[in-house]
């Protein structure tokens, strides 16, 4: 009865213990406005009194004094908090939305030129619409949390699988291709990095693996034409070079390499044993100089009468030899270039290559893993569309471009791209939440705010 009485007591002191660590960090997180980084700060806090609670124990305390002496160790909960809330709050990469901004003023007021000049109202109309779509899905996208891709990768990865057999058997079909599926690769690299994430530390297999889950979607895919095959694989390529290159697989980076480049090779091969005859004239003409097609004898002949401001040289209207449809489209810059001259190419190619750097920049000095991961996904994704829209209007006409992102016409690309910028975005705004991937990083090497010196904990809320 005396030892039940004791076990009891025991148990009830524990408790009260406990409430009394739970109290102080329901009192610390009161003054975080940031409920998301409540639960990471709650934990690193507690782990940090209990460590400083078994110090004292060591050192012969009882278990309440202890925990009472951690706890007036750790200092005001109120001034903890409101420090943290300094230095823990969503941090919005404004450059990057800002350049973002001006990328699409820029395509609605070129669009608009040119819809005035050829009549095409409605295009511009439909334009704006489709933007202030896409606004609404990079908000939020800015405001959802990138870190569910790492804990539910194949939930996301094998229900956008789904959803593209749909549209593959529902979509529209334009010259053989599926309008909506075209687009819809777009959101598979980023998908992927989830995938990538939980192949970490898992060898060659996990490089296999990695692969397999690669070609999945260019199998369902395929009938979304060369173009978006060829930018989706190009992308998951690099993706997988900088997993390797970043040793996450926990193998040796020359044989990994290896492996990866001669699966890419033989996916290649297939690739072009695939091809249909137009494919591979069109690969012919690029390479051949002496090989040329309609568009691009066009484009040769505007590149060569174009001034650096101004219409072309020779006062030859050579818009009219580009169809229609395609001026705001697939061959904007060239378009620009031949009406107001090659100051226009390079003033639009500086905003973009702005984009570009400063997105970069931010993605490479990640610490997370997956953070890292998911905004190179976006940028590289991006970069792509770029090289090659910009290709295929200055005359090497490798593969038919998809959209000048943001800038040049086409809604849904618009959409996915603008979504995908505000992942990227949400890994800015939240990853300091994610430095460590697994807990918050308010005790790093570099920047310590909780420190043990002499048996007491150091708080510095001037450091981050």
């Amino acid at each position: 009865m005396l030892q039940l009485l004791t076990k009891s007591y025991k148990e009830v002191l524990v408790l009260e213990q406990s409430n009394k660590i739970k109290e102080y960090l329901e009192t610390v997180c009161e003054q975080i406005r940031w409920k998301k980084a409540h639960g990471i700060i709650s934990e690193e806090i507690e782990n940090h009194i209990i460590d400083q609670k078994n110090a004292f124990l060591d050192d012969g305390l009882d278990d309440e004094t202890a925990t009472a002496k951690a706890i007036l160790e750790m200092g005001d909960p109120v001034t903890i908090g409101t420090g943290l809330d300094g230095v823990y709050r969503p941090n919005p990469e404004w450059g990057i939305i800002i350049l973002t901004s001006v990328m699409l003023l820029l395509g609605i007021v070129i669009r608009a030129f040119i819809t005035y000049d050829y009549q095409m109202s409605w295009k511009l109309i439909n334009g704006i619409v489709y933007t202030l779509i896409g606004v609404a899905f990079m908000t939020i996208a800015y405001f959802l949390d990138f870190s569910i891709i790492g804990k539910y990768p194949k939930t996301i990865y094998f229900g956008l699988i789904i959803t593209t057999i749909g549209i593959v058997i529902l979509g529209r079909t334009i010259r053989g291709q599926n309008f909506y599926v075209k687009f819809i690769m777009l959101l598979f690299p980023t998908a992927l990095t989830g995938i990538l994430y939980t192949m970490r530390s898992k060898g060659y297999w996990g490089i296999i693996l990695s692969g397999v889950y690669c070609i999945i979607p260019g199998i369902i895919c395929f009938k979304a034409g060369l173009s978006s095959l060829a930018l989706y694989f190009i992308t998951c390529f690099i993706l997988i070079i900088f997993a390797i290159i970043k040793g996450w697989f926990n193998v040796k980076k020359i044989n990994a390499l290896l492996l990866v480049c001669i699966l890419t090779v033989i996916l290649s091969i297939v690739i072009l044993v695939s091809m249909n005859g137009y494919q591979l004239d069109r690969l012919k003409g690029a390479f051949d100089p002496t090989v040329g097609g309609y568009m691009k004898n066009i484009v040769k002949k505007i590149t060569e009468n174009a001034q650096f401001i101004g219409n072309n040289r020779y006062g030859i209207d050579t818009s009219n030899l580009i169809e229609l449809e395609y001026i705001d489209t697939d061959y904007l810059l060239i378009h620009l270039i031949d009406k107001i001259g090659w100051i226009s190419f390079i003033v639009i190619m500086l905003i973009i290559l702005a984009f570009i750097i400063r997105s970069l920049k931010f993605s490479l000095t990640q610490k997370g893993v997956l953070g890292g991961l998911v905004s190179f996904s976006v940028i590289i994704n991006f970069t792509m569309q770029v090289l090659v829209y910009v290709a295929n209007n200055l005359g090497f006409q490798l593969i038919a471009p998809l959209t000048l992102p943001l800038i040049s016409y086409g809604g849904i690309g618009t959409i996915i791209n603008m979504f995908l910028i505000g992942i990227m975005l949400s890994v800015y705004k939240s990853g300091i939440l994610y430095k460590n991937d697994n807990k918050l990083d308010i005790s790093s090497n570099k920047n310590k705010i909780f420190q043990f010196i002499d048996g007491k904990i150091i708080i510095d809320l001037n450091r981050r």
